[in-house]
């Protein structure tokens, strides 16, 4: 091996600092680390060392070489936003519970359009409904007000006369109730820690936007099935238990679902409001309706479905995860909710952090916070033709 001399060496024969010597691997060795010598590299040999030093600094990242590695996750994230990593799987050192699924456990990644994609659950129906008048600054309830009528016929209110000569007054009455509604709270917490934060930036914005996300679902959900009591006043649920029949018109469930029990879906809601209805359904309710009733089948002569199957018998589908699995109450529902239901909202979703939730293990907590009331304006009533309509109609389950 060649070594480069630090100090003068006299073995035999004399040889100067900064003189090159080849010598035996094993003389070499002990030369260099008695502090005698240095290994020597040749200059364009140390040149290329130097520059893959400056290549790895720059981009500050480990390249992945498997398919699936496991890394930490800051090493991860930071491989990720490289790009140079197609699939591993980031775990979190600290600020969660690796064990736990409830606590995170494990963030599997799977390209970016998974992380803006379909975990980005955005509300479908909170956008669709009417938007009633945002709040004052000391407010924090509101009154919602429901057509309150159980027939629609010339007696029902409100009330009409001939006015001719003789004939007198009809008494008249308000065909309306109200709801008295308080604000209600939907937070979501995320626990990381500052370290993940000032290393990887990104990461602050792939979860508040997360927790925008889930907030939304949430909404949607408690429009859909949100419980009323006097102590939780926030959202009515479409499907609330106790008031299912007064807002939605039942329709028997089906095993085979044919065009007349789509039909017969459809005539449940009011014919006024069926411009702007759509369909809600659950996913396992999608896939089993366009099996029934789409192109191929011989359920139905003429298909249902459009060929892209999002519109069924003329009116949009939209698919959701809150609603209920086929064969439950709440599976499909058919409604009008720009007309048929009004939500109102204090402000936007708020975002805040505190480093304060477990200052001695470096954790910190990122919140985001939704206020929000809601309720049904559209109760059901039976017209001339004994019919019952409302604002939607959905199956009433096995």
């Amino acid at each position: 091996m060649q070594i480069k001399l630090i100090k003068d060496v006299d073995k035999g024969s004399k040889h100067i600092a900064g003189t090159l010597v080849d010598v035996d691997d094993v003389t070499g060795k002990g030369m260099i680390e008695s502090g005698e010598a240095e290994p020597y590299v040749k200059a364009d040999e140390q040149r290329e060392i130097e520059q893959r030093i400056k290549e790895i600094k720059m981009s500050d990242a480990v390249k992945v070489t498997k398919s699936v590695e496991k890394k930490s996750f800051t090493e991860g994230i930071k491989a990720l936003i490289a790009g140079n990593v197609r699939e591993l799987v980031l775990k979190a050192p600290t600020g969660q519970d690796e064990t736990d699924a409830a606590d995170g456990q494990n963030l599997v990644y799977q390209g970016m359009d998974t992380l803006k994609g379909a975990l980005m659950e955005d509300s479908i129906i909170y956008a669709k409904c009417e938007k009633i008048n945002s709040f004052g600054p000391n407010e924090y309830g509101r009154f919602i007000p429901y057509r309150n009528e159980s027939t629609l016929n010339t007696t029902s209110a409100p009330r009409t006369y001939a006015p001719g000569e003789g004939i007198s007054k009809t008494p008249t009455k308000m065909a309306f109730g109200k709801h008295d509604l308080k604000l209600g709270t939907d937070s979501a917490l995320v626990y990381l820690t500052e370290e993940i934060l000032a290393d990887v930036n990104y990461i602050e914005q792939y979860v508040t936007n997360a927790m925008r996300g889930k907030l939304g679902w949430m909404a949607d959900y408690n429009i859909l099935k949100g419980a009323y009591s006097a102590a939780v006043q926030g959202c009515i649920g479409v499907f609330d238990g106790g008031a299912a029949n007064f807002y939605v018109e039942p329709v028997a469930h089906a095993a085979t679902y044919t065009g007349n029990i789509v039909n017969k879906i459809i005539s449940g809601v009011d014919p006024r409001l069926r411009a702007g209805a759509e369909w809600f359904m659950s996913n396992s309710m999608h896939a089993t309706l366009v099996g029934q009733l789409g192109s191929g089948t011989t359920v139905s002569t003429q298909p249902l479905f459009s060929n892209n199957n999002m519109v069924l018998a003329g009116y949009p589908v939209n698919v959701m995860t809150q609603m209920s699995a086929f064969g439950a109450a709440g599976d499909i529902l058919f409604g009008n909710f720009g007309k048929g239901y009004a939500v109102a909202s204090r402000g936007d979703i708020i975002l805040s952090k505190s480093t304060d939730v477990a200052f001695l293990t470096d954790e910190i907590v990122l919140r985001a916070t939704f206020r929000y009331l809601g309720a049904p304006t559209f109760r059901k009533y039976q017209g001339v033709d004994a019919v019952d309509v409302a604002a939607f109609s959905s199956t009433s389950g096995t």
